[in-house]
């Protein structure tokens, strides 16, 4: 543990570094592709469980024999060292394959969200000039309307049965029925695509370089078009690596769950490429839902999992999970959503309940920034953060308008120093541009777009937005999380979500809460009581205009919460008047 006198700036003094050993601090990054680090760091490990999938068990030998096959079969059909592959595809082992073959070859894996609406799928592959592309036959519908306007000249469908054991792929064939598809020349099945590198020569692997492409995931598209986020081999062995030095309780048996999709950078990287380079056994999983979740847990009884909040929080009132033992579970991990303290209590207490003697780790992280920017270790938490930054990596809160650093527990956007962060933005280069920020000193901050703040012991909180505001009629910022933080003390809201609407003239806060199971039947005593709450802790300017009333929160087919939709439901608010509820009707000129 080290011990220093404390400027009161994160990125100076650096206090994180006291959970972290000399020789964790001083250790070297790997030099080599993602590839070579999985292989050489798994060397003596060729009888281990690589991969899980419904019960298939796939070696280390295995995995990197299909890994050799499916290299051969993408030179065949003249894939080399630059190029781009457009994947389209969820967790199966024919996906993982793709993506380390791809890697030897040096060529880009360019994972999309099977989710996107038509046009920005269309877009984002014709941006890429890709010629090959690799579709789960699940989501061969998703691409089948606009095959003819995309440059793509072959496509390799890979049978979601393809690897399970034969009688659970018979029972998923007769469930799933039929997929018709045109199979020949241009679109072939994995097997026939596997097949033609039966005869192609053995070809050497594209050498290391620190800055070549390797994997492409995209933004949400949340706040404009998608784009692409190029992810590079070695600040992906960057991110990984810290996993190497945490002390992080597992052993060779040690199965990871993988619950988060691998068009995710936190589902192909922390879930997929970081397990295998511990020697850690990746049970896939290519349906991501609540039931699934609960039901893995069950049947797997994974060691270690990673997935959102809300399943966790799903799992904890599951019935399904009454009585189940969870003693196996020792790294139990959440992130990608806001966690309140009283969420991380409820599930610890859940875990607690079902013998497990571990608490919910917690991390916060982005795509452009490799995944992972801070995270909870098993011997450091503190309740209500997102953990402290990853080795190598620096973090700080900085004034929006001035661009000075904050000091400890100051709010502002929080920027990232990380050699993991993406080389760019495919083909954008104002946005790469607009994410990073370069100080005096040369050194290149990611933006990441929110607010929050880092204490003296170099825990970061992570509050909202930057963009999650309104301006009052005052010229007052409001921040809209600052509202809710207020609107989820109350015992009986489940969730809670406030967005800025303009009525007669000015901006103004509407909240749509959720109500838990079980809470209030009595509506108006509930937002009275909301009403006091709001009055006692808010100033003029951040008080609710009025409240809607929400069965569940709209999700998009990202799996974000769908703001834009909240915004346009203006009928359904209401709030308080000394007789009853009076309805409001919005008006935005």
């Amino acid at each position: 543990m080290r011990k220093q006198e404390l400027t009161g700036y994160p990125s100076i003094d650096k206090p994180w570094l006291k959970y972290y050993s000399e020789e964790a601090i001083n250790a070297p990054l790997p030099a080599c592709t993602v590839f070579e680090n999985i292989y050489t760091r798994t060397k003596g490990n060729d009888k281990e469980i690589a991969l899980k999938y419904y019960g298939k068990k796939i070696t280390f030998s295995d995995l990197f024999v299909n890994v050799e096959k499916a290299k051969r079969a993408f030179e065949q059909l003249g894939v080399k060292k630059g190029d781009i592959v457009v994947m389209i595809t969820s967790s199966t082992p024919e996906t993982i394959y793709s993506v380390l073959a791809l890697c030897r070859i040096g060529a880009v894996a360019n994972i999309i969200n099977p989710f996107f609406e038509p046009q920005q799928m269309i877009d984002r592959i014709s941006e890429t000039d890709a010629k090959i592309m690799i579709v789960l036959d699940q989501l061969y519908k998703n691409i089948a309307e606009f095959i003819e306007r995309i440059p793509v000249k072959r496509i390799v469908v890979i049978p979601v049965a393809q690897s399970m054991p034969l009688d659970i792929k018979v029972a998923v064939g007769f469930k799933l029925g039929r997929i018709h598809i045109s199979f020949g020349d241009s679109i072939l099945l994995w097997n026939d695509f596997i097949k033609i590198g039966n005869h192609h020569e053995i070809s050497t692997d594209a050498e290391y370089e620190k800055d070549r492409p390797f994997i492409m995931v995209y933004s949400s598209g949340t706040t404009g078009a998608s784009k692409g986020i190029v992810l590079t081999n070695s600040g992906i062995n960057t991110t990984v690596s810290h996993y190497y030095t945490t002390g992080l309780k597992y052993s060779k048996k040690s199965t990871m769950l993988q619950m988060i999709p691998v068009w995710f950078s936190t589902g192909i990287v922390f879930s997929v490429i970081m397990p295998l380079s511990l020697g850690i056994t990746v049970v896939l999983e290519p349906v991501f839902s609540e039931k699934v979740f609960v039901k893995d847990l069950v049947k797997y009884k994974p060691n270690m999992v990673l997935t959102a909040t809300s399943l966790w929080v799903y799992a904890c009132t599951c019935s399904q999970l009454q009585n189940a033992n969870l003693s196996h579970l020792t790294i139990p991990i959440t992130g990608g959503e806001k966690i309140t303290a009283e969420t991380e209590n409820q599930i610890n207490n859940f875990l607690s309940t079902h013998n497990c003697n571990h608490q919910i780790l917690k991390g916060y992280g982005m795509c452009e920034l490799g995944s992972t920017v801070t995270a909870d270790s098993q011997e450091v938490i503190k309740i209500g953060s997102v953990g402290f930054p990853i080795n190598k990596v620096v973090v700080a809160a900085f004034d929006q308008d001035t661009n000075k650093e904050m000091k400890y527990c100051q709010r502002g956007e929080i920027r990232v120093l990380s050699p993991a962060r993406m080389k760019e933005y495919f083909k954008n280069p104002k946005a790469t541009a607009d994410f990073f920020r370069i100080d005096e000193n040369g050194n290149t901050w990611g933006c990441t777009g929110d607010i929050g703040y880092v204490d003296e012991n170099g825990f970061v909180y992570i509050l909202g937005r930057t963009n999650d505001c309104y301006t009052a009629s005052s010229g007052k910022r409001v921040y809209c999380f600052d509202i809710e933080d207020i609107i989820l003390r109350h015992k009986d809201i489940e969730r809670c979500k406030v967005v800025g609407v303009v009525h007669d003239g000015n901006e103004c806060a509407i909240a749509h809460i959720v109500i838990k199971k079980g809470g209030v039947a009595d509506i108006y005593a509930l937002l009275t009581e909301l009403r006091k709450l709001c009055d006692e802790n808010l100033s003029q300017d951040s008080m609710p205009l009025g409240f809607v009333i929400q069965n569940e929160m709209p999700i998009k087919n990202s799996g974000k919460l769908d703001v834009e939709k909240l915004k346009k439901d203006t009928d359904n608010i209401i709030c308080t008047t000394e007789v009853g509820i009076r309805k409001i009707t919005i008006n935005n000129q």
